[in-house]
């Protein structure tokens, strides 16, 4: 369910409400009010406010954002999630979850995909738990760290990102990919080079294996990001284990040598390729099987918009 609030030029909220309408939204509130700005401008809007389902809510924002009337200079929409809707509407009708309006996972996925300091703390700590769960062959360990992993927005923000051709959220969601990697060895090489050989954990998946694995968290991630209801704790467990245990396991080479592992590191390497392509590849088809789309978000590719 969507509470959706569109502020417009005066004039437009009628043609906002007939987008509403034409969704499947039954009413809408129209009125206006006054804008402030920093520099003293006042000026009056339109605003639209409506309550619906979310997949309405989802054809209503897209048709806005791709209308030709739409602005972002002075435009603008406000989307939230309520814990209820009490209309007159059927409770199977108005609770439907599937789809999530596209800008909704826009922003999501622009939100995981930042490197901040606590991205590469969690990720680091993370990473130590997991090297040390290897390490020992403690499998609850393991779990621990692959838990609080970040690769799954950041995979899904480079599907969504090539679907929609917003190629500063694919570029933003491959650094940050990259750096976690790159975090993620590192991590594994200071607690090997800490505690030594040899590594007991050996259930790495061979390659076709993988890819089947993969495949299907990359389905499932992009059902769930697209759905109100998905549960999306333990896919993003089921990712972090095909995209995380990889460059632990290198890490831990890097710092023990062949000796100590068993193992090409070229062929781990290999699969932990294949696992990234293949699950952003699988993420991108499904995004595209439920018709989610990124026609509308042409305006927020601009760099000016936004600062």
């Amino acid at each position: 369910m969507r509470l959706v609030k569109v502020r417009v030029p005066a004039g437009q909220g009628e043609r906002v409400a007939s987008l509403a309408f034409q969704a499947g939204i039954p009413e809408v509130a129209l009125f206006q009010e006054q804008v402030c700005h920093a520099d003293g401008r006042r000026e009056t809007r339109d605003v639209v406010d409506v309550a619906g389902a979310t997949p309405a809510a989802k054809e209503f924002i897209d048709a806005l954002l791709a209308a030709p009337f739409y602005d972002l200079r002075d435009c603008s929409v406000t989307v939230r999630q309520p814990r209820s809707i009490v209309t007159p509407q059927r409770p199977e009708a108005i609770t439907w979850p599937l789809v999530e309006p596209t800008a909704d996972i826009f922003q999501e996925l622009w939100q995981f995909s930042y490197v901040t300091p606590s991205f590469v703390g969690r990720t680091f700590i993370a990473a130590l738990l997991l090297a040390y769960g290897m390490l020992q062959n403690y499998l609850l360990v393991m779990v621990g760290g692959l838990l609080f992993m970040p690769p799954l927005p950041l995979l899904l923000a480079v599907a969504f990102g090539i679907l929609a051709r917003q190629w500063r959220l694919v570029a933003q969601g491959a650094r940050a990919l990259l750096l976690a990697l790159a975090l993620i060895m590192l991590a594994a090489l200071v607690v090997a080079r800490l505690i030594g050989p040899p590594l007991r954990f050996d259930q790495i998946s061979l390659l076709p294996i993988s890819v089947l694995i993969s495949l299907g968290v990359g389905v499932a991630a992009g059902v769930a990001t697209g759905d109100d209801a998905g549960e999306r704790t333990l896919i993003g467990l089921a990712a972090a284990s095909q995209v995380g245990i990889l460059p632990a396991w290198l890490g831990v080479w890097l710092a023990l040598g062949d000796g100590a592992v068993d193992g090409a590191p070229v062929q781990q390497a290999l699969i932990l390729g294949t696992n990234v392509v293949t699950i952003v590849v699988a993420a991108l088809v499904t995004y595209a099987a439920l018709r989610i789309r990124g026609d509308g978000l042409a305006q927020w590719a601009q760099p000016t918009v936004g600062g």
